[in-house]
C-alpha cells in the first residue's frame, strides 16, 4: 500500500463522517421531538467528531496534493479544494456563530433564543451539504472534463 492509498482512504473516511454527520443531524435530528437541550448534546459530540473529520480531510487532500504536484494536478482536484475550503468557512461559521449562541442561550435558560440558533444551525447546514454535493460532483464527474 502506497502513501497515495493512505491519504486517499483517510480523505475518504473524513468525508464519510463529516457529511453523513451532517446529513443524519439535518434529516433525522432537525425533524425529531428532541428537546432544544438534548440536540444540542448530540450537536456537540458531533462535533468534537466532525472537526477531527475535517482535519483528516485537509491534510489527506493536501498531502495527495503535494505528492502529484500542484501544476499537475487536474482542475477538478483544484476546483475540489476551493469548494472545499468554502464549505468548512460556512461550518466553521456555524460553529463560531449559532452554535456558540446556542450554548450560551441554553447556559442562561433562553429557550426562545436557543430555538431561533439551532433554526440557524439547520440554514448552515443546508447551506453546507449543498456545497458538500457540488464538492463531489465537480470531484468526480470533473475529471471527465
Amino acid at each position: 500500500m502506497s502513501f497515495q492509498h493512505l491519504a486517499l482512504f483517510l480523505h475518504l473516511t473524513g468525508i464519510t463522517f463529516w457529511v453523513g454527520g451532517m446529513v443524519f443531524i439535518r434529516v433525522c435530528l432537525v425533524s425529531s421531538t428532541l428537546t432544544t437541550s438534548q440536540w444540542a448534546e448530540i450537536l456537540g459530540n458531533f462535533f468534537s467528531l466532525s472537526w477531527v473529520s475535517v482535519a483528516l480531510i485537509v491534510i489527506s487532500g493536501g498531502f495527495m496534493l503535494i505528492l502529484r504536484g500542484l501544476s499537475q494536478a487536474p482542475l477538478a482536484w483544484l476546483l475540489m479544494s476551493f469548494f472545499g475550503t468554502v464549505m468548512i468557512a460556512v461550518y466553521a461559521s456555524l460553529w463560531l456563530g449559532p452554535w456558540a449562541a446556542l450554548r450560551s442561550a441554553l447556559m442562561r435558560g433562553e429557550l426562545a433564543k436557543a430555538r431561533t440558533e439551532a433554526q440557524r444551525i439547520s440554514q448552515r447546514l443546508d447551506i453546507t451539504l449543498a456545497l458538500a454535493a457540488l464538492t463531489a460532483t465537480v470531484a468526480t464527474l470533473g475529471l471527465a472534463i
